[in-house]
């Protein structure tokens, strides 16, 4: 019994200490310049264009959680992050919500870069695929601009809940990971 006992706390303690974290910001490793992730772990990138360094880090709108905004923070790239609560407010304050009266759509967002100014958005994505007959789920990152009406950069990676969980290190730090790249690639 006593045995019994002492395998189920090890199995308990080892299972802790092999996973990963979970919402736990991290600062990108000066020595690689990336967040550290797991490497066996493929962020496969579906859209990326071009656009340039100075429009794309003037401002960038995120979701309204703590996690996200400091993990953007942690990238070192733009110039002002707000969250899209505090998007919002800010298009009260400064008066503009007649001429913007809504940015949960293409148009009302097209609105917001006429009359607000320049800046990009944040989105996390989450897809159930359909592959040899079994249900997948994939999640990415993607950046809207709104000058454009689209999508100018998305990622995705294969989450394997039940062999690796949906941990920092073997999802949400590869997928930023990637788009340190496409950051570093504009010009």
């Amino acid at each position: 019994m006593k045995s019994i006992k002492l395998l189920t706390i090890l199995i308990c303690i080892s299972t802790s200490i092999s996973c990963g974290t979970f919402n736990k910001t991290s600062k990108i490793d000066s020595k690689t310049g990336y967040f550290p992730a797991k490497k066996n772990k493929a962020v496969t990138v579906i859209k990326e264009e071009k656009i340039s360094k100075d429009i794309l880090k003037k401002l960038i709108i995120v979701p309204n959680d703590e996690y996200t905004l400091e993990m953007v923070k942690n990238l070192n790239f733009f110039d002002k992050i707000m969250t899209f609560e505090e998007f919002q407010k800010d298009i009260i304050s400064k008066n503009l919500e007649d001429k913007i009266p809504s940015v949960s759509d293409r148009i009302g967002l097209k609105n917001a870069y006429n009359h607000y100014g320049s800046f990009v958005i944040l989105h996390f994505t989450k897809e159930r695929k359909e592959t040899n007959n079994n249900t997948s789920l994939y999640t990415g990152i993607s950046i809207y601009d709104p000058s454009k009406a689209d999508f100018i950069y998305q990622n995705e990676i294969y989450v394997n809940l039940m062999w690796d969980g949906w941990t920092d290190q073997g999802t949400m730090y590869p997928l930023y990971n990637s788009l340190i790249d496409y950051l570093n690639k504009q010009k």
